[in-house]
């Protein structure tokens, strides 16, 4: 289950709880572009919770969208505690010109007020 929230007006937010998989990355896709219509830039929040089943197949396949529209995110808070997500968060940074930072589940305060400022 994906949930979406906006912490401000160019702001999205999204917290993966569940399956994150083709269908997932389809619906942040769509809503990152429902705001892209709107704003020249915008910031992303993206956290993972325990129950997240995230797919390596759908991270793959989101990365054509990263190229994409990667030049039009000024900030990108990616919170998770998996190593692999981190590393591979990490390596996302070459598509962004967004400042990209990586919080631990716990820090998951500071990832929100980072991207809000």
């Amino acid at each position: 289950m994906i949930s979406s929230f906006t912490l401000a007006d160019n702001i999205i937010g999204f917290i993966v709880d569940g399956p994150y998989d083709e269908g997932s990355v389809e619906k942040i896709q769509i809503e990152v572009n429902n705001k892209l219509e709107v704003y020249d830039k915008v910031s992303l929040y993206i956290e993972d919770t325990i129950n997240a089943d995230i797919s390596l197949k759908a991270v793959i396949k989101s990365l054509p969208f990263k190229i994409k529209t990667g030049n039009r995110f000024d900030r990108v808070a990616v919170v998770t505690d998996r190593k692999w997500l981190q590393i591979v968060s990490t390596l996302e940074k070459l598509f962004f010109n967004a400042e990209l930072r990586i919080f631990p589940t716990q820090q998951r305060l500071d990832a929100i007020q980072w991207i809000s400022h």
